[in-house]
């Protein structure tokens, strides 16, 4: 596969990521992990193994079919062998996320779509980011080669997932982490997850069925929403990738606060819009990658924006 190249600042800044480890995180259960600064956030470096909730109540197991209700909640080990565990972590059904009863450690909670996206944008882009979160070698994973450097400390594992009907799939070629971000209708309930796959470079955002098990990778911070919805239907942004001028349509005319923030998470442009169409100049902004987000009394809009 061709090697990617990179910058040497970006090398620097991955390196003093490397050194920004220290603090040492205890769940309810008395698991111990360790942390790791990249960028403005600071994540764990291992997946969840907790069978409780914060305050105390059991995360049940079971054996059977998980239905795609809020009765599913559910946490599992890879193919029922608890030398997996320590390797991999529990996999966790998407209902056991998203209520009061916290399941990461005290001032940690599950990321949001928009806390994921922004750490694809803060590690150089999506396309390549995979290759900065993936652990080195072949301990975890099936394949590797090169250029999986594992450079921002992450140490993602290809710890599988869990299916319905009831099976355990993909250990070593694929790490499925869940965000507690919705998707779609709540009939048949999905929500937004990030993948990591032992032949490819990228880190994936995609959707998973919300009865699944899968991985969960905890942030420091207070919890977020899980109303943290990725779009809006009713605004559209366009062009994406941009070269100067973005159109904004905002058909039910709701008074908007517009943001763009860069990797770093700093805002670089901030604006009130009232039109139900607006057009930004862009002009100024350096090429690259950000999020741009559109608040308002009804409506969220939250995105990658590349600037060419």
């Amino acid at each position: 596969m061709k090697k990617h190249k990179t910058s040497v600042l970006f090398t620097i800044c991955f390196m003093a990521c490397q050194l920004c480890y220290g603090q040492t995180v205890t769940d309810i259960d008395g698991n111990i992990y360790h942390s790791i600064a990249i960028g403005p956030q600071v994540w764990l470096k291992e997946n969840l193994r907790t069978t409780h909730f914060n305050d105390g109540t059991l995360i049940p197991t079971t054996s059977g079919v998980a239905a795609v209700d809020s009765s599913a909640i559910f946490q599992w080990f890879y193919n029922n062998d608890t030398n997996n565990i320590n390797r991999y972590g529990r996999l966790y059904t998407w209902f056991s996320l998203i209520g009061t009863r916290n399941v990461c450690p005290l001032g940690w909670h599950v990321p949001s779509d928009s806390e994921w996206l922004a750490l694809g944008i803060y590690l150089g882009g999506d396309s390549i980011a995979g290759d900065a979160l993936k652990d080195t070698g072949t301990s975890y994973w099936a394949v590797t080669d090169s250029n999986v450097t594992n450079a921002a400390g992450f140490s993602g594992r290809g710890g599988g997932f869990r299916g319905n009907p009831p099976s355990f799939l993909q250990q070593g070629h694929l790490g499925m982490y869940w965000s507690v971000t919705p998707w779609g209708s709540s009939a048949f309930q999905r929500a937004y997850c990030y993948k990591l796959q032992d032949n490819l470079h990228n880190l994936e955002q995609t959707v998973s069925v919300a009865n699944c098990g899968l991985s969960v990778r905890c942030l420091q911070g207070s919890p977020t929403s899980s109303n943290d919805i990725h779009k809006s239907a009713d605004i559209v942004v366009y062009p994406n990738p941009v070269t100067d001028i973005l159109h904004i349509s905002n058909p039910e005319n709701n008074k908007l606060q517009l943001e763009i923030k860069d990797a770093t998470g700093k805002s670089v442009y901030s604006s009130h819009l009232i039109k139900s169409q607006s057009e930004i100049d862009l002009s100024m902004l350096s090429k690259g990658v950000y999020i741009i987000s559109l608040e308002g009394k009804d409506a969220r809009y939250e995105q990658k924006l590349i600037k060419e």
